[in-house]
């Protein structure tokens, strides 16, 4: 009993550590890329679509999407994190030598879909006024946030391969590979449903609800996909 809650504490730890890289949101967004992904060809086998020989043709085929577009992913988040915090710096330096009110107007426009949206256009405006020509960090501080970046683009790599455990299992463990699909369906549906549960708290949204949204979204699009080829 004793080494079976050592083995639970030690995999929410890793757990804990592989969002940590990320934040919860990338983390939320990474899963649904990756079930969303993962789903297409489940659904596509399952609806004779696509047609795999083996289980084992299955599992390079999903595992070499995955890992590919993860690994995109990963490194598109990179390098726009990278290009954007070299563009912050210059309209708050004023590299470019623009008058106030267009940087001010540059900045609000960077601060959409974050924490400073649900302020007052005056507000987010004086917040804004107030960094410009603020200092710049470090270099030492800029080379500690591109580790830290790194760090998150492998997360989102990480994430996206985990999505493919409830994906696999169930075709390698069963014979029948279409009772096999079906499971990895029903299994992929009820892990989404409890990653929404969970990740309610995140959102401030309820449990239940948001549980089945991420359930019902991800299958209408997986779905969807299917047919106009992902």
């Amino acid at each position: 009993m004793a080494q079976t809650i050592g083995l639970s504490d030690g995999f929410q730890g890793i757990v804990r550590r592989v969002i940590a890289m990320t934040g919860p949101g990338v983390a939320l967004q990474e899963l649904l890329y990756g079930f969303i992904m993962a789903l297409i060809f489940v659904y596509a086998a399952r609806l004779e679509i696509v047609f795999f020989d083996t289980w084992m043709h299955f599992a390079v085929v999903e595992i070499g999407m995955i890992a590919t577009w993860g690994t995109i992913d990963g490194i598109v988040f990179y390098f726009i994190a990278l290009c954007n915090r070299r563009r912050y710096g210059r309209i708050i330096s004023n590299a470019d030598g623009e008058d106030d009110e267009l940087r001010t107007a540059l900045l609000m426009d960077e601060f959409s879909s974050t924490p400073l949206d649900v302020l007052p256009d005056k507000e987010k405006e004086a917040i804004c006024r107030s960094i410009l020509d603020k200092e710049l960090q470090s270099a030492a501080e800029s080379r500690s946030d591109d580790r830290t970046m790194l760090q998150c683009s492998v997360g989102c790599l990480l994430i996206s391969l985990s999505t493919l455990v409830p994906i696999l299992i169930p075709v390698i463990v069963i014979e029948d590979f279409m009772l096999g699909l079906e499971v990895a369906s029903v299994l992929s549906s009820v892990v989404l449903f409890f990653i929404g549960y969970f990740m309610s708290s995140y959102l401030g949204s309820n449990r239940w609800l948001t549980g089945l949204t991420l359930m019902g979204m991800s299958l209408v699009i997986s779905l969807i996909s299917t047919y106009t080829g992902g």
